[in-house]
């Protein structure tokens, strides 16, 4: 690993490292050297391990945030770990790899399927995510390990409405901004860099405004001017380019499209061996929704409700941000308060910049640019293409929005002059992370004394328990119940469909097939609060 401002181990700067037209000398951060630091360092990141942890628990060690998505991959791993599929796509789809099913089939084929399987590989992201960002804030950027930990607290205590989708099972929320980190290790080490975009991109789209940032981080400091600088992108574009055409063969040759025995059956979804990642640009621009009108509403909106809810800002149901919870999120009015402090970090910031005291294509301040980067395309991508409709549903378009927002804060205390106003900053800092650590607790007391049940997993053991092998439901109810029932149950979607097999099977078997019905039916029986299991009838 390259040491920190592009210095050899012996403190001098490689010439082709040097941005034309800048010869100041790169101000390098405070190295944490010493017995004192090391420990601290340790310290440090033993208390963020703890942190992700207590705050991830409610998503991966309780089955009831779990629904029919998220069974789509866990259902995937489980044939993967049978050798009955080799997906490259999650099933019904050639836009987002199948990477979430690689990583838990082991453990499948271990264990057995169980949603703690399923999530602990995203976990351990969330962990290594949280480890590598403070490490990160330390070398580049000269923070105290301890500053680092406040700073980047406002990924790890992210409130359990945003926690929810970094411990989701369903095609790459936290991906991306472990990607983020990941591409900035390597922005020297073109093969590797390539490499991990490719994967990163494949698997989730927002991937790229990471290449963005730094494409502009190396545009101002002019690095990417450089000799070194052009044959470092093209060798990261060989090798991207090898990584999609290889993407591209295995999808048509091997990839199971739609479930077990569907290898040469993409029934409809394109085989061309080398559009991998055209696809996924075309699905994003099929999402794309702009109407000029709405953004002064949608602006209102996302400074407001949404980025408060991200952050956890005021007080808010958890069972409106779909967490089975009597409890809340966030105390009202610590919005003003972390808004505040967010509007003077931006503000000072650039006045800095404006005095030339400090900028943000300096080699000590790059990676808080970078980061700020990111989070500001993702929020304004975000706005442009939601056509008004800015909602908590959707907030896992711009996940990486947390990114930027750390960076903005690790940004603002590097190059604050006044103490005052970074302890300040630093002070309320804490104070949110203080109420989020507490959120987090008392969430996870309440699932500890009365864990919530998944009305899936009643339904699931009702059918087991009857004998009831077939059936047909809703898609949110066919494969979270069939993953629950280990397969012992095969239903039927009656809307969308991603398993052809379990079509085909029930299809053989309507005579036998029950009906999985959220209204009362003749000689039904309700078997959850929502289910009635309803006896066969004449076909589907």
């Amino acid at each position: 690993m390259l040491p920190a401002n592009n210095a050899t181990a012996h403190g001098t700067v490689r010439p082709e490292d040097t941005p034309r037209g800048d010869t100041r000398p790169p101000t390098p951060p405070s190295p944490a050297r010493g017995h004192g630091l090391s420990t601290e360092r340790k310290l440090v990141f033993g208390v963020a391990i703890a942190l992700v942890l207590l705050r991830s628990s409610v998503f991966v060690f309780f089955d009831a945030i779990f629904d029919s998505d998220q069974a789509i991959v866990g259902l995937m791993a489980k044939h993967l770990s049978e050798g009955r599929t080799f997906p490259v796509f999650t099933y019904g789809q050639d836009y987002q790899l199948a990477i979430e099913a690689w990583l838990a089939a082991p453990l499948f084929w271990l264990f057995g399927p169980s949603v703690l399987a399923l999530k602990f590989p995203l976990l351990l992201i969330n962990i290594a995510l949280a480890i590598v960002l403070i490490h990160l804030l330390e070398r580049e950027l000269g923070l105290r390990p301890v500053v680092g930990l406040l700073v980047a607290s406002l990924f790890i205590l992210s409130p359990p409405g945003t926690t929810i989708y970094f411990l989701e099972a369903s095609g790459g929320q936290v991906e991306p901004l472990f990607a983020a980190l990941l591409l900035w290790l390597t922005r020297r080490r073109p093969f590797a860099f390539g490499i991990i975009l490719a994967f990163g991109f494949l698997q989730r789209v927002f991937t790229a405004y990471a290449l963005g940032a730094l494409v502009v981080v190396e545009l101002l400091d002019r690095s990417l001017f450089t000799t070194v600088g052009w044959q470092r992108k093209l060798k990261a574009a060989m090798s991207f380019t090898a990584v999609w055409q290889g993407i591209g063969l295995a999808r048509a040759q091997a990839g199971s499209a739609w479930g077990p025995a569907t290898s040469e059956a993409y029934a409809g979804l394109q085989t061309t061996t080398s559009d991998s990642a055209a696809l996924n640009v075309g699905f994003l621009l099929d999402r794309f929704c702009f109407d000029p009108g709405s953004l002064p509403g949608s602006l209102v909106d996302f400074g407001g409700p949404f980025l408060s809810t991200l952050l956890g800002g005021h007080r808010e149901p958890l069972v409106d941000l779909a967490i089975p919870s009597a409890g809340t999120q966030g105390v009202n009015g610590l919005w003003i308060l972390l808004g505040t402090a967010l509007v003077l970090a931006l503000g000072r910031s650039v006045w800095h910049t404006v005095r030339g005291t400090a900028r943000a294509w300096d080699t000590h301040l790059q990676f808080a640019t970078y980061l700020f980067l990111i989070g500001a395309q993702s929020s304004v991508v975000y706005l442009l293409s939601q056509c008004g409709e800015i909602s908590i549903m959707t907030m896992r378009y711009t996940l990486l929005t947390v990114l930027g927002i750390v960076g903005l804060v690790a940004y603002h205390v590097v190059i604050e002059t006044r103490k005052p106003l970074r302890y300040l900053t630093l002070a309320v800092v804490s104070l949110w992370a203080a109420v989020a650590l507490w959120g987090h607790a008392r969430l996870l007391s309440e699932f500890v004394r009365d864990p919530p049940v998944n009305n899936r997993q009643v339904l699931a053991d009702y059918l087991v328990a009857n004998d009831v092998e077939y059936g047909y439901a809703d898609f949110w109810d066919v494969y979270s119940t069939v993953f629950f029932a280990d397969e012992q149950v095969i239903l039927s979607s009656t809307s969308v469909w991603f398993i052809q097999e379990y079509e085909r099977i029930v299809q053989n078997h309507q005579e036998e097939a029950f009906w999985i019905a959220r209204e009362p039916c003749e000689d039904g029986i309700l078997v959850t609060d929502v289910h009635y299991v309803c006896p066969p009838r004449a076909g589907p």
